[in-house]
């Protein structure tokens, strides 16, 4: 994924969670899992979205739209709150080490 990143020149930093602190403290169970965080003014961050991506999968035949995280993303930035009840991501699950 390092490489990806660099070769795809993402305009974000790519972090490695050697540990899986960060992985464990955020309860994530599955890859790809996705959080999405909002800052309101002074306050500190606060978590917004919790979920998956679409409603693709690797065998149900829907198109990979991103469509629950654009939806997420667009509500965040307009101030409104999620019209649709988060549904959790669907993955391979996290290998956690010893």
């Amino acid at each position: 994924m390092a490489e990806e990143a660099e070769l795809f020149k993402y305009p974000f930093p790519y972090l490695y969670d050697e540990s899986q602190e960060v992985a464990k403290a955020f309860g994530a169970v599955c890859t790809p899992e996705f959080y999405l965080f909002k800052k309101d003014g002074r306050r500190p961050f606060e978590l917004f979205y919790h979920g998956q991506f679409d409603d693709s999968r690797p065998s149900n035949n829907v198109p990979v739209t991103g469509r629950d995280l654009s939806r997420a993303i667009d509500c965040a930035l307009s101030g409104q709150e999620l019209p649709f009840v988060q549904k959790p991501s669907v993955g391979c699950s996290i290998k956690w080490h010893p």
